[in-house]
């Protein structure tokens, strides 16, 4: 992921951010210190992210003696797993960190999709195989019956969804949302009206991904049942502490199966092979370090 430059006008770009924020600040910040991250291009010059950076290059270069803002620092990717860095790497930044909606996100996401298609292929080519070679070895006695560990579905959710600070099941039940607002999973009129009412909800901030997606398939939503009186009550970090524990383990359990099932390291191993696990890894660790700092500061009290 090298960094060049590229005129502005040769970037290629989609609908995404309906909205780029206020850019003065990062207008003088331009003007004054120069451009501190280069832009994402896909290998065909699609923008992946910079789209306030690249506004502001457009708006700038219009200026007198501004010329120099024709052109724009650039980073080319051409996996979805690079393209994930640089997003990490942007959301780390404050000069670059101005959240998107999760309208933004969604259609990020679908155009994310469309681009990974060829490696989508690959990807399911190479599942397809994996699952033939186990299921051979399994007949000749030399693996346990089971399922595998590694899944395809939603495999570009499940990258794109560390960037956002958020689950790829929470990424998925959001894009649910969406698509039954605009129309691309088919529902009557009045259950999409509704998705558009919560998507609205969702870009304000005003609910959360979880508690939306319940309202729209009308599932009720979770409540803790009523202790008796005669049963201890848990304390409040106590309670905290195993409700981290719930989340923790089945991605924990997930990425010991997907390990063991790799085996040992080798030269041999493909990104699509090592890719799901990495995934995890990094969600377990995220789980981990809410964890360890939650028990500092319980200990602290």
């Amino acid at each position: 992921m090298e960094e060049t430059t590229v005129h502005i006008e040769t970037v290629r770009t989609r609908e995404i951010r309906r909205n780029v924020g206020t850019l003065t600040g990062l207008g003088k910040s331009l003007i004054a210190e120069g451009q501190r991250h280069p832009i994402t291009l896909w290998k065909d010059g699609t923008l992946i992210s910079g789209f306030r950076r690249l506004r502001c290059h457009f708006l700038l270069s219009g200026g007198q003696n501004r010329t120099g803002f024709k052109h724009i620092h650039a980073v080319f990717v051409d996996t979805i797993e690079d393209a994930a860095k640089r997003l990490l790497a942007d959301a780390q930044d404050p000069e670059c960190a101005q959240p998107m909606t999760w309208s933004d996100a969604c259609r990020l996401w679908e155009l994310m999709r469309k681009l990974d298609e060829p490696a989508a292929l690959k990807r399911a080519e190479a599942a397809r195989r994996r699952g033939v070679e186990l299921r051979t070895k399994t007949q000749l006695g030399e693996r346990k019956p089971g399922r595998s560990s590694h899944r395809t579905d939603d495999y570009v959710l499940t990258v794109l969804a560390e960037p956002f600070g958020i689950s790829a099941a929470t990424a998925r039940r959001v894009e649910v949302i969406y698509q039954t607002a605009t129309g691309v999973i088919g529902a009557d009129e009045k259950k999409r009206q509704k998705a558009e009412r919560i998507m609205g909800e969702l870009d304000a901030r005003r609910a959360t991904p979880w508690a939306s997606y319940q309202e729209l398939m009308g599932l009720k939503q979770r409540t803790p049942a009523a202790k008796a009186q005669a049963e201890p009550v848990e304390s409040a970090d106590a309670a905290k502490q195993i409700s981290a524990w719930d989340r923790a383990l089945p991605p924990l359990q997930g990425l010991i199966s997907g390990l063991s099932e790799l085996g040992p390291p080798s030269r041999d191993l493909t990104w699509e092979q090592v890719g799901p696990v990495h995934a995890q890894l990094s969600y377990a660790r995220r789980e981990l370090e809410k964890m360890i700092k939650q028990m500092k500061e319980i200990s602290n009290r």
